[in-house]
């Protein structure tokens, strides 16, 4: 369904000006006027496109230029040209604007189906006029039923007050009425935005920031975009689309958002709306370890430490292993406790193993562990880890089998050697004293 766009001014706060009876108008010349002028934007409009804030993009004739503006004039019946120097460039398209007149019929307006299936108010803000003092200006949004070709637009409107309480209404209905406002807001302040991550190639990873809407709301709005290295401010014009794009966003980066609605003369600004979100992880739209993305660390680097001074550095690979060059294992103390290796030391290992031996020598030792993955174009990412060597686990177990080897013959020896010195004495002195008691 295609949209077209018109500017309508609304008036809020009625001043002195003229009123045409209803039955003075001459409809008929509106009806013949339009069908000219939709001939002519038919032979001399230049085929454009307008982007939408969602991204979309409408097509339209472009009657910007000095054709389209002689064949205007030509339906309005001016056969007078202004430029004497653009007299030959200008005067077929008058001769067709005024053949396009004669060939109009104000009874071809009554015959056949409407293209129009609806005619919506979008937004509306208040504006000084000149001439009707406080006003309000709107947009309006046409949607077709179906395409069709060059289409002109006789806009209306009707006008509802209330006088000792009773409302009175204008007889031409076109659309809905709405209330006015003179206050500008984002249709309050608890609104929260909501965020919908995208991505394609022709604008990168994007956002669409949506908020409900009504037409009461403004037709303008200032838009923050920020992260932590940039910001960047702009200025948003309503149109029929429910959502803004943001394009060409950074990959899994955390972004804030504000908008606060602001008036037609950019004077005044409603409080603000803020919401943060982050952007696809590019793993998500190109597969772990694309060339594409930047290489990610891996996940779940652990270490076992074991009783002869040894560890077992395993870890979670963050891409396959055809996407991996190779890894990095590159460990060193901390302290200079005895024995420490101060020094960095360093281990390649296959891009198809996920763990790796090391030794920690020294006692008491803190080490600091990194394990680095190269993609195949040499780009790297790090993860890190710390381990501290306890004293007790740098007792090796062939020191200890002997020690309590020695220690248990050394207890036996020191038992038996007690129990032979008493035993004979006490036998001696118990005989003795059964033979004193016979």
């Amino acid at each position: 369904m295609r949209h077209l766009y018109i500017f309508v001014t609304l008036l809020q706060t009625v001043m002195t000006f003229t009123v045409l009876p209803y039955i003075q108008i001459d409809y008929a010349h509106y009806f013949r006027l339009a069908q000219c002028l939709a001939k002519c934007m038919q032979k001399y409009g230049v085929p454009s496109t307008h982007h939408l804030l969602d991204g979309s993009i409408e097509e339209f004739l472009d009657v910007r230029n000095k054709d389209a503006e002689a064949c205007d004039s030509g339906c309005h019946q001016h056969r007078r040209v202004h430029r004497k120097g653009q007299l030959g460039l200008t005067m077929n398209s008058i001769t067709d604007g005024q053949r396009f007149w004669a060939e109009s019929s104000a009874k071809s307006g009554l015959v056949g189906s409407t293209v129009i299936s609806s005619v919506e108010l979008i937004c509306q803000n208040p504006s000084p006029d000149e001439e009707f003092g406080v006003s309000a200006e709107g947009f309006v949004s046409v949607s077709l039923l179906r395409p069709s070709g060059a289409i002109r637009f006789i806009v209306q409107w009707k006008q509802r007050t209330q006088v000792m309480g009773f409302y009175d209404e204008s007889q031409w209905i076109t659309s809905q009425w709405t209330h006015s406002r003179s206050t500008i807001s984002i249709h309050g302040h608890d609104t929260m935005l909501t965020v919908k991550n995208g991505y394609n190639s022709d604008r990168g990873v994007t956002a669409q920031i949506e908020w409900p809407r009504t037409a009461l709301d403004s037709c303008y709005y200032k838009l923050q975009l920020s992260n932590s290295s940039f910001q960047v401010t702009m200025d948003i014009t309503a149109d029929s689309s429910k959502s803004i794009l943001l394009p060409h966003l950074e990959f899994d980066t955390l972004y804030s958002v504000t908008v606060a609605a602001i008036s037609a003369d950019k004077t005044k600004v409603s409080n603000p709306t803020t919401t943060n979100f982050k952007s696809l992880p590019c793993k998500d739209i190109h597969g772990r370890g694309s060339l594409q993305c930047l290489p990610e660390a891996v996940s779940d680097l652990t270490i076992v430490l074991r009783s002869n001074g040894t560890g077992l550095i395993s870890w979670k690979p963050s891409a396959d292993p055809q996407n991996i060059l190779f890894y990095q294992v590159v460990y060193y103390a901390l302290s200079y406790n005895d024995g420490c290796q101060i020094q960095k030391e360093t281990l390649n290992v296959k891009s198809t193993e996920t763990s790796a031996e090391v030794t920690f020598p020294g006692r008491e030792c803190e080490y600091v562990i990194q394990l680095i993955n190269y993609d195949l174009i040499g780009r790297d990412a790090s993860a890190e880890v710390r381990v501290l060597i306890e004293p007790s686990l740098l007792i090796r177990f062939n020191e200890i089998l002997p020690a309590c080897v020695v220690f248990l013959s050394l207890s036996c020896a020191l038992i038996c050697f007690r129990c032979r010195k008493k035993c004979p004495h006490r036998v001696s002195e118990k005989q003795r004293k059964f033979a004193g008691y016979a």
